[in-house]
Protein backbone atom coordinates (compact mmCIF):
# COMPACT_ATOMS: atom_id res chain seq x y z
CA UNK A 1 0.00 0.00 0.00
CA UNK A 2 1.23 3.57 -0.97
CA UNK A 3 -0.90 5.67 0.79
CA UNK A 4 -0.85 8.61 -1.50
CA UNK A 5 -4.23 9.06 -2.72
CA UNK A 6 -5.74 8.79 1.29
CA UNK A 7 -9.82 9.18 2.61
CA UNK A 8 -9.75 9.69 6.41
CA UNK A 9 -12.67 8.39 8.15
CA UNK A 10 -13.01 9.18 12.03
CA UNK A 11 -15.13 6.35 13.99
CA UNK A 12 -15.02 8.38 16.88
CA UNK A 13 -18.37 8.65 19.43
CA UNK A 14 -20.26 5.33 17.75
CA UNK A 15 -21.34 2.52 18.80
CA UNK A 16 -19.18 -0.65 17.36
CA UNK A 17 -21.98 -1.85 15.42
CA UNK A 18 -22.34 1.59 14.20
CA UNK A 19 -18.85 2.36 13.26
CA UNK A 20 -18.89 -0.85 11.81
CA UNK A 21 -21.86 0.24 9.63
CA UNK A 22 -20.83 3.77 8.69
CA UNK A 23 -17.19 2.06 8.06
CA UNK A 24 -19.12 -0.54 5.02
CA UNK A 25 -21.23 2.14 3.78
CA UNK A 26 -18.27 4.83 3.53
CA UNK A 27 -16.08 1.79 2.09
CA UNK A 28 -18.58 1.56 -0.71
CA UNK A 29 -19.10 4.53 -1.58
CA UNK A 30 -15.57 5.00 -2.17
CA UNK A 31 -15.13 1.71 -4.38
CA UNK A 32 -17.69 2.75 -6.33
CA UNK A 33 -16.48 6.19 -6.80
CA UNK A 34 -12.58 6.17 -6.97
CA UNK A 35 -10.91 2.99 -8.43
CA UNK A 36 -7.67 4.17 -6.42
CA UNK A 37 -8.20 5.26 -3.06
CA UNK A 38 -7.07 3.74 0.21
CA UNK A 39 -8.62 4.43 3.69
CA UNK A 40 -6.96 5.79 7.16
CA UNK A 41 -10.04 4.76 9.69
CA UNK A 42 -9.07 6.49 12.81
CA UNK A 43 -10.97 4.31 15.31
CA UNK A 44 -8.93 5.08 18.58
CA UNK A 45 -6.71 3.20 20.51
CA UNK A 46 -9.03 3.06 23.28
CA UNK A 47 -8.79 3.63 27.29
CA UNK A 48 -7.95 0.22 28.48
CA UNK A 49 -4.83 -0.02 27.40
CA UNK A 50 -5.33 -2.87 25.31
CA UNK A 51 -7.19 -1.72 22.47
CA UNK A 52 -10.83 0.14 22.13
CA UNK A 53 -13.63 -2.05 21.04
CA UNK A 54 -14.33 -0.38 17.58
CA UNK A 55 -10.55 -1.19 17.00
CA UNK A 56 -10.65 -4.70 17.85
CA UNK A 57 -14.13 -4.96 16.05
CA UNK A 58 -12.97 -3.08 12.94
CA UNK A 59 -9.89 -5.44 12.68
CA UNK A 60 -11.14 -8.57 13.38
CA UNK A 61 -14.26 -7.75 10.51
CA UNK A 62 -10.94 -6.57 7.88
CA UNK A 63 -9.50 -10.18 8.54
CA UNK A 64 -12.39 -11.47 7.60
CA UNK A 65 -12.55 -9.75 4.55
CA UNK A 66 -9.29 -10.26 3.00
CA UNK A 67 -10.47 -11.29 -0.31
CA UNK A 68 -12.17 -7.90 -1.02
CA UNK A 69 -9.42 -5.66 0.84
CA UNK A 70 -6.25 -5.33 2.01
CA UNK A 71 -5.41 -3.68 5.63
CA UNK A 72 -2.62 -2.78 7.80
CA UNK A 73 -2.33 -1.82 11.11
CA UNK A 74 -1.53 1.88 11.70
CA UNK A 75 1.47 0.85 14.40
CA UNK A 76 3.06 -0.69 11.74
CA UNK A 77 2.89 2.12 8.95
CA UNK A 78 3.03 5.59 11.31
CA UNK A 79 3.65 3.94 14.66
CA UNK A 80 -0.06 5.04 16.01
CA UNK A 81 -2.23 2.20 17.11
CA UNK A 82 -5.60 4.55 16.78
CA UNK A 83 -5.66 3.78 12.97
CA UNK A 84 -5.73 1.45 10.08
CA UNK A 85 -5.04 1.37 7.07
CA UNK A 86 -7.25 0.03 4.20
CA UNK A 87 -7.12 -0.52 0.47
CA UNK A 88 -10.59 -1.90 -1.02
CA UNK A 89 -10.42 -4.10 -4.03
CA UNK A 90 -14.05 -5.55 -3.82
CA UNK A 91 -17.17 -4.25 -2.60
CA UNK A 92 -18.32 -5.19 0.82
CA UNK A 93 -21.59 -6.70 1.80
CA UNK A 94 -24.09 -4.43 3.64
CA UNK A 95 -24.53 -4.77 7.19
CA UNK A 96 -28.08 -6.55 6.97
CA UNK A 97 -25.85 -9.06 4.40
CA UNK A 98 -23.93 -9.88 7.73
CA UNK A 99 -26.78 -9.67 10.03
CA UNK A 100 -28.76 -12.03 7.99
CA UNK A 101 -26.54 -15.23 8.92
CA UNK A 102 -26.80 -15.23 12.41
CA UNK A 103 -30.78 -14.48 12.23
CA UNK A 104 -30.38 -17.57 9.92
CA UNK A 105 -28.79 -19.55 12.23
CA UNK A 106 -31.26 -18.01 15.05
CA UNK A 107 -34.14 -19.19 13.50
CA UNK A 108 -33.81 -23.27 13.61
CA UNK A 109 -36.77 -22.71 15.24
CA UNK A 110 -39.81 -20.25 14.62
CA UNK A 111 -39.15 -17.26 16.19
CA UNK A 112 -41.74 -13.94 15.48
CA UNK A 113 -40.23 -11.21 13.78
CA UNK A 114 -41.07 -9.33 17.25
CA UNK A 115 -38.30 -12.54 19.10
CA UNK A 116 -35.86 -11.51 16.34
CA UNK A 117 -35.77 -8.00 16.66
CA UNK A 118 -35.14 -9.24 20.83
CA UNK A 119 -32.47 -10.94 20.27
CA UNK A 120 -30.29 -8.72 17.81
CA UNK A 121 -31.70 -5.33 19.09
CA UNK A 122 -28.58 -3.68 19.06
CA UNK A 123 -28.23 -3.93 15.49
CA UNK A 124 -31.50 -1.85 15.02
CA UNK A 125 -34.53 -2.48 14.00
CA UNK A 126 -34.30 -1.50 10.25
CA UNK A 127 -30.99 -3.37 9.71
CA UNK A 128 -33.30 -6.24 11.23
CA UNK A 129 -36.11 -6.27 9.02
CA UNK A 130 -33.56 -5.82 5.82
CA UNK A 131 -31.97 -8.97 6.78
CA UNK A 132 -35.47 -11.04 7.19
CA UNK A 133 -36.40 -9.81 3.67
CA UNK A 134 -32.86 -10.38 2.54
CA UNK A 135 -33.63 -13.86 3.95
CA UNK A 136 -37.13 -14.23 2.36
CA UNK A 137 -35.87 -13.15 -0.81
CA UNK A 138 -33.28 -15.51 -0.99
CA UNK A 139 -35.56 -18.29 -0.13
CA UNK A 140 -33.47 -19.45 3.42
CA UNK A 141 -36.78 -18.25 5.59
CA UNK A 142 -40.43 -19.97 5.18
CA UNK A 143 -43.05 -18.38 7.25
CA UNK A 144 -45.18 -20.44 9.52
CA UNK A 145 -48.28 -19.79 11.89
CA UNK A 146 -47.71 -20.86 15.49
CA UNK A 147 -51.61 -20.03 16.55
CA UNK A 148 -52.20 -16.25 15.41
CA UNK A 149 -48.75 -15.62 15.41
CA UNK A 150 -46.16 -15.31 11.89
CA UNK A 151 -42.81 -16.84 12.80
CA UNK A 152 -39.93 -17.33 10.60
CA UNK A 153 -37.88 -20.51 10.52
CA UNK A 154 -35.37 -22.17 8.42
CA UNK A 155 -36.27 -23.28 5.15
Amino acid sequence: MKYENVYKINLHGYTVDKAKQQFITTYNFLIQSSKDIEICVIHGYGSTGEGGKIRSSLRKFLSQQTDKLEWSKGEFINGNAGITFVKPEQILPEPYEILAQDIFNYCLTPKTKKKIAGQFRKHGDQCTSEAIHFLEKQGKLKIVWKGKHKCYQQK
